[in-house]
Protein backbone atom coordinates (compact mmCIF):
# COMPACT_ATOMS: atom_id res chain seq x y z
CA UNK A 1 0.00 0.00 0.00
CA UNK A 2 1.09 3.61 -0.54
CA UNK A 3 -0.44 6.18 1.54
CA UNK A 4 0.53 9.82 1.40
CA UNK A 5 2.08 10.57 -1.58
CA UNK A 6 1.79 13.81 -4.25
CA UNK A 7 1.53 12.46 -8.09
CA UNK A 8 0.05 15.49 -9.02
CA UNK A 9 0.53 15.22 -12.97
CA UNK A 10 1.96 11.82 -13.54
CA UNK A 11 -0.81 9.55 -15.23
CA UNK A 12 2.21 6.86 -14.04
CA UNK A 13 3.09 7.05 -10.43
CA UNK A 14 6.46 6.65 -9.54
CA UNK A 15 5.52 4.23 -6.80
CA UNK A 16 3.58 1.19 -8.64
CA UNK A 17 1.15 -0.36 -6.12
CA UNK A 18 -2.16 -1.88 -6.12
CA UNK A 19 -3.76 -0.05 -3.32
CA UNK A 20 -3.10 3.89 -2.48
CA UNK A 21 -4.90 5.77 0.44
CA UNK A 22 -5.11 9.81 0.56
CA UNK A 23 -2.28 10.03 -2.24
CA UNK A 24 -3.22 13.20 -5.31
CA UNK A 25 -3.23 12.14 -8.65
CA UNK A 26 -4.77 15.15 -9.20
CA UNK A 27 -3.77 16.46 -13.18
CA UNK A 28 -4.15 20.14 -14.35
CA UNK A 29 -6.82 19.71 -16.62
CA UNK A 30 -9.01 17.21 -18.41
CA UNK A 31 -7.92 16.16 -21.10
CA UNK A 32 -9.87 16.99 -25.02
CA UNK A 33 -11.20 13.61 -27.10
CA UNK A 34 -13.51 13.84 -29.81
CA UNK A 35 -14.71 17.12 -28.32
CA UNK A 36 -15.11 16.52 -24.82
CA UNK A 37 -13.61 16.48 -21.97
CA UNK A 38 -12.49 13.47 -20.44
CA UNK A 39 -10.33 12.59 -17.22
CA UNK A 40 -6.64 11.81 -17.83
CA UNK A 41 -6.15 7.79 -17.61
CA UNK A 42 -4.40 6.71 -15.04
CA UNK A 43 -1.88 4.02 -15.67
CA UNK A 44 -2.17 4.27 -19.02
CA UNK A 45 -1.69 0.66 -21.03
CA UNK A 46 -1.97 -1.07 -17.56
CA UNK A 47 -5.75 -2.63 -17.25
CA UNK A 48 -4.57 -3.91 -13.57
CA UNK A 49 -7.41 -2.88 -11.04
CA UNK A 50 -5.93 -0.79 -8.19
CA UNK A 51 -7.50 0.88 -5.15
CA UNK A 52 -8.02 4.16 -4.33
CA UNK A 53 -9.25 5.52 -0.89
CA UNK A 54 -9.27 9.10 0.08
CA UNK A 55 -7.48 10.10 -2.47
CA UNK A 56 -7.47 13.24 -4.71
CA UNK A 57 -8.41 11.67 -8.41
CA UNK A 58 -9.38 15.12 -10.38
CA UNK A 59 -8.75 15.21 -14.30
CA UNK A 60 -7.67 11.26 -13.71
CA UNK A 61 -9.69 8.30 -14.90
CA UNK A 62 -8.45 5.15 -12.74
CA UNK A 63 -7.95 1.65 -14.31
CA UNK A 64 -10.77 -0.37 -15.03
CA UNK A 65 -12.33 -2.27 -12.10
CA UNK A 66 -10.65 -0.46 -9.90
CA UNK A 67 -12.26 0.64 -6.59
CA UNK A 68 -12.73 4.35 -5.90
CA UNK A 69 -13.72 5.19 -1.95
CA UNK A 70 -14.13 8.87 -0.73
CA UNK A 71 -11.90 10.52 -3.38
CA UNK A 72 -12.59 13.73 -5.28
CA UNK A 73 -13.04 12.42 -8.91
CA UNK A 74 -14.26 16.20 -10.51
CA UNK A 75 -13.56 16.41 -13.59
CA UNK A 76 -13.59 19.72 -13.79
CA UNK A 77 -11.67 22.97 -16.46
CA UNK A 78 -10.71 24.93 -13.86
CA UNK A 79 -10.21 29.26 -14.06
CA UNK A 80 -12.41 29.62 -17.73
CA UNK A 81 -13.40 32.57 -19.22
CA UNK A 82 -17.25 31.96 -19.10
CA UNK A 83 -18.69 34.79 -20.49
CA UNK A 84 -18.13 38.69 -20.89
CA UNK A 85 -20.15 41.57 -19.68
CA UNK A 86 -20.19 45.12 -20.49
CA UNK A 87 -20.90 47.57 -18.32
CA UNK A 88 -20.92 51.94 -18.30
CA UNK A 89 -18.95 53.71 -15.46
CA UNK A 90 -18.63 57.60 -16.12
CA UNK A 91 -20.03 57.36 -19.50
CA UNK A 92 -17.05 54.31 -20.49
CA UNK A 93 -17.96 51.33 -21.76
CA UNK A 94 -15.69 48.70 -19.75
CA UNK A 95 -15.68 44.82 -20.62
CA UNK A 96 -15.54 42.13 -18.23
CA UNK A 97 -14.48 38.53 -18.23
CA UNK A 98 -16.67 36.52 -16.00
CA UNK A 99 -14.81 33.62 -14.90
CA UNK A 100 -15.43 30.15 -13.38
CA UNK A 101 -14.92 26.77 -13.56
CA UNK A 102 -16.54 23.78 -16.20
CA UNK A 103 -17.71 20.52 -14.12
CA UNK A 104 -17.50 17.92 -16.53
CA UNK A 105 -18.10 14.70 -14.84
CA UNK A 106 -17.13 12.83 -12.19
CA UNK A 107 -17.07 9.26 -10.55
CA UNK A 108 -20.48 7.36 -10.32
CA UNK A 109 -20.49 4.74 -7.56
CA UNK A 110 -22.90 2.51 -8.71
CA UNK A 111 -22.07 1.82 -12.09
CA UNK A 112 -18.60 2.10 -11.32
CA UNK A 113 -17.81 4.32 -14.10
CA UNK A 114 -17.12 8.03 -14.90
CA UNK A 115 -20.37 9.89 -16.04
CA UNK A 116 -20.17 12.94 -18.26
CA UNK A 117 -22.38 15.86 -18.12
CA UNK A 118 -23.66 17.52 -21.47
CA UNK A 119 -23.23 20.25 -21.31
CA UNK A 120 -21.16 20.57 -18.50
CA UNK A 121 -22.05 22.67 -15.65
CA UNK A 122 -21.01 26.07 -14.95
CA UNK A 123 -20.13 27.62 -12.10
CA UNK A 124 -19.15 31.87 -11.83
CA UNK A 125 -16.51 32.91 -9.30
CA UNK A 126 -17.40 36.92 -10.48
CA UNK A 127 -15.93 39.62 -12.76
CA UNK A 128 -12.70 40.42 -12.94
Amino acid sequence: MTEGKNFSGQSTPSMLDTEYRRCNFSQPSPIDEDGKKRGVRLFPGDDTPRAFIDCNLTNCEPPPGSTVTRCNTSVIEPDVALRTVEVEIDGEIITHEVRGSRLHGRWDAETKRYRYLSPPIETEWGVR
